[in-house]
């Protein structure tokens, strides 16, 4: 089986040191995947990364012509995002996420038509949880007015239950889609040590977290090469 990845950061797989610097465990990760279960795969995934960007990337490659077996959707984490160095500014303004949930969900479903119609299997991934206030102390470290930000959100929570929102929507399509969903939410939710599996900043994973998504994907791919 061939799989090709299109993400953000999270399929990237980067972790965070004590000095909030990024470095990359994915590739690891994924060689090991390839060992035990003999599944290929080239990743596609970019730091930062929108939907709309991870689009025009498919685009290429479905132009040159797309070798593969299943390729995995995986967005949402910056498009949920906001500028948070304007919402510090402005508080008492109107701001929105950089990708409106109705642009994002359109964007993933022409991606699955056009992998669809590449006669490639899609296949949707769900968020894993972010730590809000986590989250918020590192938006802080980058010198924005926090308690801006916490006047502007009404509460920490918010930036969780926006996030969810969008897992929810991603997950409800795919079942729209009737398309495979790789349910990382589920499995982490599950977990009494979900806190330890989210990293500093409050939104990628720890090596541990990394892990436990891989193996979710792993169950997923593994169920649909028995059909």
């Amino acid at each position: 089986m061939k799989v090709q990845i299109y993400g953000d950061s999270l399929m990237k797989g980067v972790l965070v040191d004590e000095n909030f610097k990024y470095k990359p465990v994915a590739g690891k990760l994924l060689q090991e995947l390839t060992a035990i279960t003999g599944v290929e795969t080239v990743n596609r995934a970019h730091f930062g990364y929108t939907v709309d960007k991870g689009q025009a990337v498919l685009r290429k490659d479905l132009q040159k012509g797309l070798d593969c077996d299943i390729a995995v959707i995986e967005f949402g984490g910056n498009d949920c995002d906001f500028n948070w160095s304007e919402v510090a500014r402005a508080p008492e303004s109107v701001h929105h996420p950089h990708t409106p949930i109705g642009q994002f969900l359109d964007a993933v479903t022409q991606m699955a038509k056009s992998l669809k119609d590449a006669g490639v299997k899609p296949v949707l991934m769900s968020l894993p949880p972010l730590d809000a206030q986590r989250y918020l102390n590192f938006i802080g470290r980058l010198g924005n007015n926090t308690a801006n930000i916490l006047h502007w959100l009404g509460d920490v929570n918010r930036i969780y239950r926006y996030q969810e929102m969008y897992s929810n929507q991603i997950s409800r399509l795919a079942a729209k889609l009737n398309l495979p969903l790789i349910d990382v939410r589920s499995r982490f939710l599950d977990r009494r040590d979900c806190g330890q599996l989210i990293a500093r900043d409050g939104i990628h994973l720890t090596e541990a977290g990394y892990r436990l998504l891989l193996d979710e994907a792993r169950l997923t791919l593994a169920g649909m090469s028995a059909y």
